[in-house]
């Protein structure tokens, strides 16, 4: 058993390192992920409608869930990965499920996943895109340690207004409440809790990357180009056309609830730090 564990470990440290898309529910990382995977970064096969890998969604779901958290409640497994013994057991439980198929990350047994999965092998950049990576990337750090992290950043009070958007509307189609999401202060506090274990990892690791997902919006270009240079991606001119043309403005109602609402960021200094000051 310790032979085969060792040779899946081999297996998956012989891909170039991944890229980590992280950052909270609704802060722009399915947009950003969308034009990255244009520009050449393989993000998986088997996706969900935000581009993101159904089995690692349950795989961070389901350890959420042992230790009494979720997506909507990220403090007690934040808790349990400032302990030394909850940090090793998360991770024994992740790497438990990493394998040399990658069906975790979005591959499957199919023609194509054999053909996305032997360019990886040959060195072709990727990744993934899963908010709740954000929680877990100290764990996943430990499992790929040269991983690169790149933290998309959003007004929290936009996060915030688009979560609860999207929790009323899922209510109204019958779902049960996620959470305490109902509250718009709660929602505030959840993308905070996310955007600082997000920037955490900048103390971990060298490859780290920041960027204001408002930043992207402004001069796609620019800022993908830079992306793209931390992602190690090479792209033509052709591509970065049609990835910039995929992002989208915010619309003009959010960015005026925004600001009616921006006198409530003054409890957070980070958010002050990142450029979403009250004043």
């Amino acid at each position: 058993l310790q032979r085969i564990h060792l040779a899946v470990q081999h297996r998956a440290s012989s891909l170039h390192p991944p890229v980590l898309i992280i950052g909270a529910h609704r802060s722009g990382t399915t947009a950003t992920a969308r034009a990255l995977s244009l520009l050449g970064l393989q993000i998986g096969q088997r996706l969900d409608s935000h581009d993101e890998p159904r089995q690692l969604q349950r795989l961070h779901e389901n350890y959420l869930r042992q230790i009494g958290a979720a997506w909507h409640n990220p403090r007690p497994l934040l808790a349990s990965l400032a302990t030394s013994k909850g940090k090793q057991t998360c991770v024994e439980y992740l790497r438990d499920h990493v394998n040399h198929s990658l069906f975790v990350f979005g591959y499957d047994k199919s023609l194509t996943g054999w053909w996305m999965k032997k360019r990886l092998r040959a060195g072709a950049p990727w990744g993934w895109k899963e908010p709740r990576s954000t929680l877990f990337a100290p764990c996943w750090l430990e499992i790929f340690p040269e991983a690169r992290f790149l933290h998309v950043v959003r007004n929290p009070l936009a996060v915030a207004t688009s979560i609860q958007k999207r929790e009323l509307e899922f209510q109204a189609k019958g779902d049960p409440p996620s959470g305490r999401v109902g509250d718009f202060d709660y929602c505030i506090e959840l993308a905070m809790t996310y955007v600082e274990a997000g920037e955490a990892l900048a103390a971990e690791t060298p490859h780290f990357y920041r960027v204001r997902f408002e930043d992207i919006q402004a001069n796609p270009i620019n800022e993908l180009t830079k992306l793209a240079s931390f992602c190690d991606l090479a792209f033509t001119n052709r591509r970065m056309q049609r990835a910039a043309a995929t992002i989208r403005p915010t619309k003009a109602d959010t960015l005026q609830q925004v600001e009616e609402k921006r006198p409530l960021l003054a409890r957070y200094p980070l958010a002050a730090k990142l450029g979403y000051g009250s004043d």
